[in-house]
């Protein structure tokens, strides 16, 4: 019964981050946050748990981070295969315990390479909430190992528990156990040692995606404010120049009046191209042939003015929590606002918290 539920949770932990980003990359994506989005939203009505939608990498600003996670997914989903392969192929043989090819190096490489595959998935969509599922995953398949092992002490007896000793369980080197040693090996009881790695794997994993989160937005120009209006830029450049795109904008009568009427606060994106504008409104839940039809260049500066939309508007701009929408565009051509285009707020159903760097 354990083993049972622990396979299906880890199977709808993996569903859950590979959901959203396929998704995303589909015409279902309206059908699909009409259902979704209140899952995301509903944390935003709780200050404690606004930031869990919220992404802790760089998305919009950078293609290098999500090719990195693809490249990572696959290299996963490739070596999950492989070990499939062996097991079947023993199987078929009638071989008996698998030890060689990637059973060699470690007792579990399917579950190794799914947990790849996962991070790889992760760092393509990198929200909090996520990165829990996740953590939570690599813990259902523990116990899946951990069921499958004392299976297969019962079915092959001392000729697999000859073969565990000098084979680690997931890591070649096995780092995971001796850090735990390191830290946690005072703790006699083992399920009360279990319980400190879970909570602290979920601890320093949250705090480190917070340190992630901060480090790229300090990397990445941006203002907190200019005349009230916040700015992050995905541009070459420094605040300087952010700030003088910003106050170019501004300057136009048109952007004026809508700034003045805007109800709350305001967030600026400079960004170049097109296909990078169409990237920011698919995220902002934007159905993917709307937004490729908006009349935009292909190519120059373009400003995308966001309105706040959450409750807590003691939180600075770029704080994770922050809810955002797309409300108009500017082009900005010949050091002015050449073309406003306005945005229909029934564009963006279900309101996603939507990256905003």
């Amino acid at each position: 019964m354990w083993k049972s539920l622990a396979r299906t949770a880890g199977f709808l932990a993996y569903f859950f981050i590979t959901l959203e980003m396929l998704f995303m990359m589909t015409p279902f994506a309206l059908y699909y946050y009409s259902a979704y989005a209140p899952l995301l939203s509903a944390p935003s009505n709780f200050p404690a748990a606004a930031w869990l939608p919220a992404f802790f990498l760089p998305h919009l600003s950078t293609e290098i981070v999500p090719s990195i996670g693809g490249l990572v997914f696959l290299v996963g989903l490739v070596g999950f295969l492989g070990g499939a392969g062996q097991i079947y192929y023993a199987k078929f043989r009638r071989r008996g315990v698998v030890k060689s090819g990637f059973y060699k190096r470690v007792r579990h490489p399917q579950y190794s390479f799914l947990a790849l595959a996962g991070l790889g998935l992760l760092i393509v969509w990198p929200r909090f909430i996520l990165l829990i599922i996740y953590i939570h995953m690599l813990w259902f398949y523990f116990l899946l190992a951990r069921s499958e092992e004392e299976r297969m002490q019962s079915r092959y007896g001392d000729l697999y528990v000859a073969a565990m000793p000098g084979t680690p369980m997931f890591l070649p080197g096995e780092p995971g156990r001796r850090l735990v040693q390191r830290l946690l090996g005072w703790v006699r009881n083992r399920r009360l040692r279990l319980f400190a790695i879970y909570c602290v794997s979920l601890v320093a994993a949250i705090g480190g995606a917070f340190t992630l989160r901060q480090l790229s937005l300090h990397l990445i120009t941006h203002l907190n404010s200019s005349g009230g209006v916040a700015a992050i830029s995905f541009l070459p450049g420094d605040t300087t120049e952010l700030d003088v795109l910003v106050q170019l904008a501004k300057a136009d009568p048109a952007v004026q009046d809508r700034l003045n009427k805007a109800d709350g606060r305001i967030l600026v994106q400079a960004t170049e191209g097109k296909p990078s504008v169409v990237h920011v409104m698919i995220d902002a839940g934007m159905m993917r042939a709307r937004a490729k039809n908006l009349p935009l260049a292909e190519k120059g500066i373009k400003l995308v003015f966001l309105q706040r939309k959450d409750q807590y508007l003691d939180k600075g701009p770029f704080e994770a929590g922050v809810r955002w929408q797309p409300v108009f565009i500017v082009e900005v051509e010949d050091q002015k606002a050449s073309r406003l285009i306005d945005l229909n707020h029934a564009s963006f159903p279900g309101n996603p918290l939507m990256p905003i760097f």
